[in-house]
């Protein structure tokens, strides 16, 4: 492994030292879950609006079911991308 970079002697240079550091990149969750939620609404209403109407219950009932578990599953989903994006971005640092 490389050995990290030293400080330059501040009173030979005159100025400051400078240590550089590494810099752990992680994703916006938030927005990752987020996004996902919106997707699997749009998703979910979209399969309830063409799907076949049932005798059973109301059209709107179907689209606020299936809306309701597209969002919980593009959130699930969006959670998972960001956790797999925090793990490339951060693989093989210390």
């Amino acid at each position: 492994m490389p050995e990290p970079p030293k400080p330059t002697d501040a009173a030979s240079t005159g100025r400051p030292a400078v240590v550089r550091r590494r810099v752990r990149r992680t994703p916006n969750f938030g927005a990752f879950i987020i996004t996902g939620a919106v997707v699997g609404l749009i998703v979910g209403m979209l399969l309830a609006a063409g799907g076949p109407n049932q005798a059973d219950y109301a059209g709107r009932t179907s689209v606020a079911l299936l809306g309701g578990v597209g969002a919980a599953l593009g959130a699930l989903a969006g959670a998972i991308a960001g956790l797999l994006l925090e793990w490339l971005l951060n693989r093989g640092r210390d």
